[in-house]
This record gives structure tokens, C-alpha cells and sequence, in this order.
């Protein structure tokens, strides 16, 4: 009974020493908590620019007088004026037209280009994810035949957006009523008040309003050449080189066919042309059953003629003298007096 009662007796002493054990043991998980070490930022990409500032960057680096921020997931980005070139650790470009502000993002393997307003102009491989989020549509460039791609989106304060697939396609996707469609390859869309709107202003839309280009980036030192002059020249030995032969002739196909069609406010491809409207035109050149090859050499030119020198004029022949038969008949004819 005595030991019940100190028991009893010290029990209203243990309870706050307990509670304070509790308290004590909170703040030293929170302080191990507040000094374990914090995970660096990892590097997703960087940019430089002529007028930026850049909220959330990893560090600031100068490589041969030009300013380069590295940029982490969440960084929030201000182009004031100019250009920006923004290269991304994934592999591709992205150069940004001010004024132009946004936020660059990136989830598991996707890069997100979270953009207010400006003007975003991304060049990138077939291999790298990329999309862009605006307050009203997400787009996402398409590779075409596994080749690279070439993007361009702007959005203007007022909430005009224009959209440029210059090299692949992309897909346009509203996000209120989560329809899309896809831009083909060289196609231009504007995005005006919700509406979808076809545009062929050749890209003058997403243009900048106010281009400043970059400055060139310094190209790396190569290192010195040493040029030995050899003591004698090499003797040049040459070639003579054959006459190509003709190509041979192959035949030339031409199709015929109505013209393709695409409607942009139609979310539904447009049907196939029917084969029966195709025509295919077989052109060849039909080949002689004999030909003759050779070469035409020109006349030789005519000789000079040389004038040849009169003929010298023959002496006179000397008088034949008489026979004898003559002198005796002359004789006698002398005698009889000439009869």
C-alpha cells in the first residue's frame, strides 16, 4: 500500500518531464532537418541575351566577355528588349524576341516553355520533348520523317497568338475545351479570341516586331599550324581525264490529279482524291533503228595559188640549107632564065 502511494504520489512529476522529452526530440528532428545539406540545382539549360533578367538561375558564368546564366527547372525569365538565345542541356535552341516574359520548366524528360507573352522561335531535333503552355492552348512540335523541327509562337499581351511550323508540324490543343488540331509543315495559324483562323501572312506574324540580332558567338581559338616548305616542289603529275559518257535516257513519269485541299476550321482530314481522277503519263523518246556516230571536222582552207612566169619566147629556127637535088635545079633554072 505504501508503494502504491509514493507511485501515485510522483505521478503528477513524470508527466510534464515526459511531455518535455516529446518537445525535445520535435526541435532536434526540425534543426537535422534544417542542416542537412541542400540537393544542387541541376542544369537544364542557358541563355544570354543583351537586356535579360533571370530569377531562380543557377549561376552566372563569363566565357570570353559575354555573360552566360545557367538555368535551373522553375527559372523565370524577362526579356526586356532584343533577342535572347536560350541553349538547352537536351540538345536545341530556342531564341526568344522581346519584350517576351516566361518560365522554363522541365518534367522528367520534358522541357515546358510556360510563356506570358513574346515570341518563341525553337529549333530542335527529333529526338528532344518540347512543349509550350499559354494561357489558352498547348502546342507541341510534331518530327516529320524523323527530321528536325522548327517552331515558332507568339502571343501578344492582348492574347493574339500566332503559330509558324516552318520545318515539321505541330499540334494545337485549346485548353478549355480541349480540342486540337494539327498544323501542317510550312502552315501558319492564328489564334484570336478563342477562334481558330488560318493565316498565309508568309510569317510576318510571328515575326519580331523590333529584331535585334545576337551577337556572333566567338568561334574557338585554333591552335597554330606549322607550315613546312619541303626542299624540292613535288612533281605534279597529270591526269587527263576521260570525256563522261552520256547518261542514259531514262523515261519520265508526270501524274495528273486534282489539287489537294486542307481546311483549317474542319477538324476532320479531307477525303482522299479518287484514283479514277488520276492520270499517269509515261513520256521516253523512241530511238532511230540505225544511227550513225562520228565527228564533223571542219574543210582545210584552200592553198594559195602561185602565179607561174610566162613561157620564154623559143629562138628562130636557123634557115635549112638547100639540097643538092635544090642547088642544081636552081642552077639550071638560073640558066634558063627563070623559065
Amino acid at each position: 500500500m505504501m508503494a502504491f502511494g509514493t507511485a501515485s504520489k510522483f505521478a503528477h512529476l513524470r508527466a510534464p518531464a515526459l511531455w518535455g522529452t516529446i518537445l525535445a526530440l520535435i526541435l532536434s528532428a526540425c534543426c537535422g532537418f534544417a542542416r542537412a545539406p541542400q540537393t544542387p540545382e541541376t542544369e537544364i539549360a542557358r541563355i544570354s541575351g543583351d537586356d535579360i533578367a533571370v530569377k531562380g538561375a543557377v549561376s552566372v558564368e563569363v566565357i570570353e566577355g559575354r555573360s552566360t546564366t545557367v538555368l535551373a527547372s522553375g527559372s523565370d525569365i524577362t526579356v526586356r528588349s532584343g533577342a535572347a538565345l536560350i541553349t538547352l542541356a537536351a540538345g536545341g535552341e530556342i531564341d526568344i524576341c522581346g519584350p517576351a516574359h516566361f518560365t522554363l520548366l522541365e518534367s522528367g524528360e520534358t522541357i515546358t516553355v510556360a510563356l506570358d507573352y513574346g515570341r518563341v522561335h525553337s529549333r530542335l531535333d527529333a529526338d528532344t520533348h518540347f512543349v509550350i503552355y499559354t494561357p489558352q492552348v498547348v502546342l507541341t512540335p510534331i518530327s516529320v520523317g524523323g527530321g528536325g523541327r522548327d517552331l515558332s509562337v507568339g502571343l501578344t499581351q492582348a492574347g493574339t497568338i500566332c503559330v509558324l511550323a516552318t520545318l515539321g508540324a505541330a499540334r494545337v490543343e485549346l485548353q478549355l475545351t480541349g480540342q486540337s488540331m494539327i498544323v501542317p509543315q510550312t502552315g501558319e495559324m492564328t489564334i484570336e479570341g478563342g477562334q481558330l483562323q488560318a493565316s498565309g501572312g508568309g510569317g510576318e506574324a510571328c515575326a519580331c516586331a523590333n529584331p535585334q540580332a545576337l551577337s556572333p558567338r566567338p568561334s574557338p581559338a585554333t591552335p597554330p599550324v606549322e607550315l613546312s616548305v619541303p626542299a624540292a616542289h613535288p612533281r605534279e603529275h597529270t591526269t587527263t581525264q576521260s570525256a563522261p559518257l552520256p547518261a542514259d535516257e531514262e523515261p519520265i513519269y508526270q501524274v495528273y490529279m486534282p489539287p489537294l485541299t486542307f481546311n483549317v476550321s474542319s477538324p476532320e482530314p479531307p477525303p482522299d482524291p479518287s484514283p479514277a481522277l488520276i492520270l499517269l503519263v509515261r513520256r521516253v523518246r523512241v530511238r532511230p533503228a540505225a544511227y550513225f556516230t562520228g565527228v564533223v571536222e571542219p574543210a582545210p582552207p584552200p592553198q594559195p595559188t602561185v602565179a607561174s612566169p610566162p613561157p620564154a619566147a623559143r629562138p628562130a629556127a636557123a634557115p635549112k640549107r638547100p639540097s643538092i637535088y635544090q642547088r642544081i635545079k636552081n642552077y639550071f633554072h638560073s640558066w634558063g632564065g627563070g623559065s
